[in-house]
């Protein structure tokens, strides 16, 4: 979100339009770092969100929605004691800066009259949410800046709010003096360093109207200067639209010449569509970071288990030189006397000379058993690290669906599966329940109806296991990516016969989640078997068909759950 004041200050204009007496009905705190407010306004429901998120700091209404998290947080809990059935008497901007606050009034637990402020700093990676009385007095915040001698912004329960002083002039109060110092150099530079509000597009874009060269400024000029600073701070223009990614409360000209503009009817709307996405992104990267690293130490692992496979069956090579040592010591054992340390002798397996070495210490006969002995511990190592390295891949191919999975996770789905996937791995840590207040329910697999046909499509190597084994009959057809890690796809059939659109479709859902055409196959059910000795998941199948499928998650037959 654009953390210029001018666009700031036309979306608390706006806002206080739609919201004053609205009256707040619902509170959520999905994230950490955002707050929702559901009110109703105008005889029709609506949803504030503001964020304070570094990367998306954002307030404006929303038609998105967010899933509670499973206990409410202190600062939501706090809101909604203070909160609920109250109404919106104002929003604006606070202190000329990009601080937008929202004042409420509301009835303590003794039913008198109060009123509460909300104060939403859009200031990048110095946003916050400030919760405060009607003195200012500070009863929570998103984030809490403790007394520092670096730091004048402080944040704490029981203090008054106190925003940074800009020492700039905000161009919402009375600017015009700032340009008496101003002493000919370059004038885009000097309102930027002298007035706070505008971001340089925004600078561009008033010198641009008044045909003002930015290293020159006449009476004349200073007059039209004036005017259009004037014009901004009344929006006497407004046209939200996005250029280039940002919000802008109307067309600037200086961006417009070969740009695309997406044009909007309020502010809300224009910050909406370009944050919700952008937030829903950077959000689910972040959650699945953790996750992704937990996977990436597991793969880590598991790669190096194998190496040690690898080298364990490499030593084992040298197996049956051990038993034909201990073979030629019993067939020379009349050459040798107790004490000899080295036996010269035919390899008659191919007639070369061969020196054995021997233990002095040792009588003959007990070098033979040593060699033996030896040659039976390889033979056993062997056995076992082969199995081992088949499990050891199977292991690995499994932490490689995981990825897969973690990587084509979308936002809002649950991390709870993954979770206990890395964990029975040991790959995960495991979490306390101690205060969790409600167990989290399974996610339901994606379920489409196509032409009558139920498909059903895994989430995770969990729900691939249990929509195959325990959804899917003997009947209905199976799909899979071919020699890839993917999701398991069913068609319930009933006993009917697929129709080849269905087919198509259904391999195109089974193949969304890559980015290029992938071969796809397809089989009955009963063709498939869990992999000896496997993960969930992992299957082994004969007797299917492959279909070439261009990637599609046909949103359009989704059911929704």
């Amino acid at each position: 979100m654009g953390s210029d004041l001018f666009a700031l200050s036309a979306l608390a204009q706006e806002l206080n339009a739609a919201l004053s007496g609205a009256r707040i009905d619902k509170i959520q705190q999905p994230e950490t770092d955002e707050l929702r407010f559901f009110m109703r306004s105008g005889g029709k429901n609506v949803c504030l969100v503001a964020s304070c998120n570094a990367n998306v700091p954002r307030l404006h209404l929303t038609d998105s929605r967010k899933q509670s998290p499973m206990t409410a947080p202190n600062l939501c809990m706090l809101l909604r004691k203070y909160l609920i059935n109250a109404s919106v008497d104002s929003i604006g901007v606070y202190n000329s800066d990009r601080i937008i606050y929202i004042k409420i009034n509301a009835k303590t637990e003794m039913r008198d009259d109060a009123s509460f402020y909300l104060f939403v700093e859009i200031m990048n990676r110095y946003s916050n949410i400030v919760f405060t009385d009607e003195n200012l007095i500070i009863l929570d915040a998103v984030k809490h800046l403790p007394l520092d001698s670096a730091r004048e912004h402080i944040v704490v329960r029981g203090i008054k709010y106190s925003p940074v002083t800009q020492p700039k002039i905000s161009y919402l109060n009375d600017y015009f003096s700032v340009f008496d110092s101003y002493n000919g150099n370059n004038l885009r530079k000097f309102i930027l360093d002298n007035i706070s509000g505008f971001s340089g597009a925004t600078v561009t874009e008033l010198l641009t109207r008044t045909s003002i060269d930015a290293n020159e400024l006449s009476a004349d000029m200073l007059e039209r200067l004036q005017n259009e600073i004037e014009s901004f701070r009344n929006h006497s223009d407004l046209t939200p639209c996005i250029i280039n990614g940002n919000v802008y409360p109307t067309v600037y000209r200086s961006l417009a010449e070969g740009a695309d503009i997406l044009k909007f009817n309020t502010m809300s709307e224009a910050y909406d569509a370009l944050n919700t996405n952008i937030d829903s992104e950077i959000r689910n990267k972040a959650r699945l970071k953790g996750l992704a690293n937990q996977a990436k130490r597991l793969h880590a692992r598991v790669e190096k288990n194998i190496q040690i496979d690898l080298e364990h069956l490499k030593e084992c090579e040298a197996m049956d030189r051990f038993r034909i040592f201990g073979e030629l010591i019993v067939s020379n054992i009349y050459k040798l006397n107790r004490g000899d340390t080295e036996l010269e002798c035919t390899n008659y397996y191919d007639n070369a000379i061969v020196k054995i070495p021997l233990d002095a210490k040792l009588s003959p006969s007990k070098n033979s058993a040593a060699y033996y002995n030896k040659y039976n511990k390889l033979k056993r190592t062997k056995e076992f690290v082969e199995k081992k390295l088949i499990d050891d891949k199977n292991l690995l191919s499994y932490v490689c669906s995981i990825e897969d999975e973690i990587a084509s996770l979308p936002y809002g789905a649950s991390i709870k599966p993954i979770e206990d996937e890395l964990s029975a791995l040991g790959g995960g840590i495991k979490k306390s329940s101690k205060n969790k207040v409600r167990k989290e329910q399974a996610e339901p697999p994606y379920v489409y109806l196509v032409d009558g046909f139920y498909i059903y499509r895994g989430k995770n190597n969990l729900q691939n296991e249990e929509i195959t084994f325990k959804l899917a009959s003997s009947c209905d057809i199976w799909m899979h990516l071919k020699n890839d890690h993917g999701a398991h796809t069913v068609i319930i059939t009933e006993g009917r016969d697929v129709p080849d659109k269905v087919i198509k479709i259904a391999s195109e859902i089974t193949a969304s989640t890559k980015q290029a055409s992938s071969n796809v196959d397809y089989t009955s059910r009963r063709n498939v078997k869990r992999q000896p000795n496997g993960h969930p998941g992992q299957v082994i199948y004969e007797n299917y068909k492959t279909v070439l499928a261009t990637p599609d998650s046909h949103s359009e037959y989704l059911i929704k759950s």
